[in-house]
C-alpha cells in the first residue's frame, strides 16, 4: 500500500480530501489490468464473430430450403 508523494489537498473540500487519500497505482498493477481488459475484449469479439457466423449459416440454410420449396 503506497501513498502518493507530494502535498495533500488543502482546499477544504471533502472530494479533495478523499482524492488526497488515494493509493498510487504501480506499473505492474496497470499492466495487469490492461492485459485483462484486452483478453476480455478478445474473447467477447471472438464470441460475437462465432455467433454471427452461426446465424449466417442457419439463415442461408433456411433461405435455400424456402427457395427450393417454391421452385418444386
Amino acid at each position: 500500500m503506497a501513498f502518493p508523494a507530494g502535498e495533500q489537498e488543502n482546499s477544504g473540500s471533502l472530494t479533495g480530501h478523499i482524492l488526497g487519500q488515494g493509493w498510487a497505482e504501480t506499473s505492474a498493477e496497470r499492466s495487469s489490468s490492461n492485459v485483462r481488459v484486452v483478453l476480455v475484449l478478445a474473447v467477447a469479439l471472438s464470441l460475437l464473430v462465432a455467433i454471427s457466423v452461426l446465424v449466417v449459416l442457419v439463415a442461408n440454410d433456411a433461405l435455400s430450403g424456402a427457395i427450393n420449396g417454391l421452385l418444386k
